[in-house]
């Protein structure tokens, strides 16, 4: 009965492939669903007297239509667009941070900006001197705030870090497992179709998360390749883990191999934002400020108050070994060659006398500039129990680092009665030690051409010929040069007499105030959360208007001023206010590049869809068009079977 067989077997192999089409319908919308195709063969014939006979129709295979190539770049795509995703949330965030508004840091910093110039009109006034110490607070207060948000933000990503690595190993046990299957199916001859979908869906699942390696999408075995080449799986996964690196970074190990560096993927974005991203900014955040707590403080530090020069100041930064070099000493601010001029006043003869003590800090460490401190007449130095420097002077005696000139300048040198006095402050570019030489003999405002000589003790330039004989009032100042003038007595003076004035713009070109926090408007022990000194918030009228004491003195205002229009960041072309705005462009900057990259990304991850949805997709239509013609095979088949069974019951009955 080869007829019935052969009639059978078509119905049967059309049968199937009507089940193929309704499965591959049903599935239509299934994520990582491949489309199924029936591959039909003819069975093998039989020979009778010497003719060939067919045999019928088999269903060879039904296989899942895959275009490995069109899978391998969409997963590529998905892995970018999810690290490029994970950037994009970290920049956004970082740029609410950062958005100019009332309130935020650039608000601040021109409010303390501004208080400070309205103060330097009226410096003696106390309601402004409390809007200047109110505005510093806000403005250390919003640092501080910015460098919190910043550490929760760094939290966040790695909380989401976790999140992620505990993800990717669940689904690497999954495709594990699911490879174990396959392999038991292909190798009882079955064709896992389904099987395979879900491996490929989790795959993708996979390289949204991270990265993985093209050639996993034509391994014969099923072995997985991904992070970079790491995260190998095959029936036994490998499981990811995270620690944490001595630079407080976050890496990925498998065991203790590592560290597992991600290429692509959620995990890799969030790898970069967390140790990379934030940590730069965070970085330019505490270099800007620096720049500006340091350019204050020195400001601050080297002026006076509306009570004039201090019994004691006390630093607020220490160091944890004191008999080291201070270039190795770690100190929160570089400390350079230089000088730190120190004066010390009699509060009872209102004498004063300036004093420069030399600091080399590939040399000398924080113990031996304290013992030359202290080593000065009438001055105290030491080191509290908690490592910060304190100078005090003695009783009956205070210290001040305005670097004012001395009240009494020493007379070794002069031979005559003539007594001399400097007035006024210097205010020229570099500090500068001058050598006042008489050039001839005379008596003061009564001799010809009587002149005073001042050249630069170190070049021996000549800054100024002072005119001091016939015609000058005795005890009237004559100014020499950048706000400095001499005044003399009557009296005489000889041929070379000479003596020496030191003209002090700078009072510390060492930086050592600034470095070990002494006298400054902001403390601060790592540019992470700042304050201001409690001594100004408790008192306004320390906070430093001028170098001379004098009332209407506002030099060290004007020198904020003067700092604040300083181009003094990035290489000398920025300064405090624009260097911030660059900070805060940079970051929108860094918002519209990664989402140009998204929307790249997304445009070529819908091009590929549909290159893969034109291979493995279903086409409800074009499944219907297949459906009709196995349809009518079917019933054609089914007719075919009917005819034969009824001319054998023809037969049968003829043969009854």
């Amino acid at each position: 009965m080869l007829v019935y067989n052969i009639g059978i077997s078509a119905v049967q192999a059309n049968q199937a492939a009507l089940q193929t089409i309704s499965n591959n319908i049903a599935n239509a919308n299934t994520p990582g669903y491949h489309r199924q195709q029936v591959t039909l063969a003819e069975t093998s014939p039989i020979l009778q007297n010497n003719l060939q006979f067919g045999t019928g129709v088999t269903v060879a295979s039904i296989q899942r239509v895959v275009n490995s190539a069109a899978d391998s770049a969409l997963t590529l795509n998905l892995s970018q667009s999810n690290s490029t995703q994970a950037k994009l949330d970290v920049v956004r965030s970082i740029e609410g941070l950062f958005t100019p508004a009332s309130g935020s840091l650039t608000d601040t910093v021109n409010q303390f900006f501004d208080n400070v110039d309205a103060l330097s009109a009226r410096p003696e006034d106390g309601t402004l001197r409390r809007e200047v110490i109110s505005a510093a607070q806000n403005l250390a207060q919003q640092i501080s705030s910015l460098n919190s948000g910043l550490d929760q933000l760094q939290q966040q990503q790695a909380a989401r870090i976790d999140e992620t690595v505990g993800r990717i190993n669940q689904i690497a046990s999954q495709i594990a497992a699911l490879n174990k299957q396959i392999r038991v199916q292909q190798a009882a001859g079955f064709e896992p179709n389904t099987l395979l979908d879900q491996r490929d869906q989790l795959v993708q699942d996979l390289g949204k998360l991270v990265d993985i390696s093209p050639g996993s999408f034509t391994s014969d075995d099923g072995t997985l390749v991904a992070a970079g080449g790491w995260l190998v799986v095959t029936e036994q996964p490998q499981q990811l883990s995270v620690a944490r690196g001595a630079d407080g970074t976050l890496q990925i190990q498998i065991g203790q191999r590592g560290p597992v560096i991600p290429v692509g993927g959620q995990l890799a974005g969030l790898l970069a934002g967390h140790n990379e991203l934030i940590p730069n900014v965070r970085e330019s955040l505490q270099s800007w400020t620096s720049a500006l707590v340091s350019g204050v403080n020195a400001i601050q530090a080297t002026g006076l108050g509306l009570s004039g020069p201090a019994t004691a100041v006390s630093g607020f930064n220490s160091i944890s070994d004191p008999h080291v070099p201070l270039s190795q000493a770690g100190t929160l601010l570089p400390i350079q060659a230089g000088s730190l001029f120190l004066s010390v006043t009699n509060t009872a003869t209102g004498e004063r006398q300036t004093h420069e003590i030399t600091i080399d800090p590939s040399q000398d460490s924080l113990q031996d500039v304290i013992a030359r401190i202290d080593a000065l007449g009438n001055v105290n130095a030491s080191l509290t129990s908690s490592g910060q420097v304190r100078i005090s002077g003695e009783s009956g005696y205070v210290i001040d680092f305005a670097g004012r000139p001395d009240s009494v300048l020493d007379m070794s040198g002069v031979t005559g009665n003539a007594v001399p006095a400097v007035t006024g402050m210097f205010s020229g570019n570099q500090n500068a030690n001058w050598t006042v030489t008489a050039e001839s003999a005379g008596q003061i405002g009564v001799t010809s051409n009587l002149n005073l000589r001042v050249t630069d003790s170190v070049t021996g330039d000549v800054v100024a010929v002072l005119n001091v004989g016939q015609g000058y009032p005795a005890n009237q100042p004559i100014e020499i040069a950048g706000g400095l003038s001499l005044t003399l007595a009557a009296g005489t003076l000889n041929a070379g007499d000479a003596f020496q004035i030191q003209a002090v713009t700078d009072s510390d070109t060492s930086g050592f105030l600034t470095a070990m926090g002494m006298g400054g408007l902001f403390q601060t022990g790592d540019f992470r959360s700042i304050a201001v000194n409690n001594a100004l918030v408790g008192d306004p009228g320390r906070l430093a208007a001028g170098r001379t004491g004098l009332s209407g003195d506002a030099t060290q205002l004007n020198r904020i001023t003067q700092f604040r229009h300083a181009a003094i960041l990035s290489s000398g072309t920025e300064t405090i206010e624009s260097h911030l705005a660059s900070l805060t462009s940079n970051t929108g900057s860094a918002v519209n590049s990664f989402q140009t990259q998204l929307d790249q990304l997304q445009s070529q991850y819908d091009q590929i869809r549909d290159q893969q949805d034109s291979v493995s997709g279903v086409d409800p239509n074009e499944e219907l068009m297949a459906m009709l013609q196995y349809q009518r095979a079917f019933q054609a088949n089914a007719k075919f079977l009917s005819t034969i069974n009824d001319a054998l019951d023809d037969l049968l009955g003829i043969l009854r």
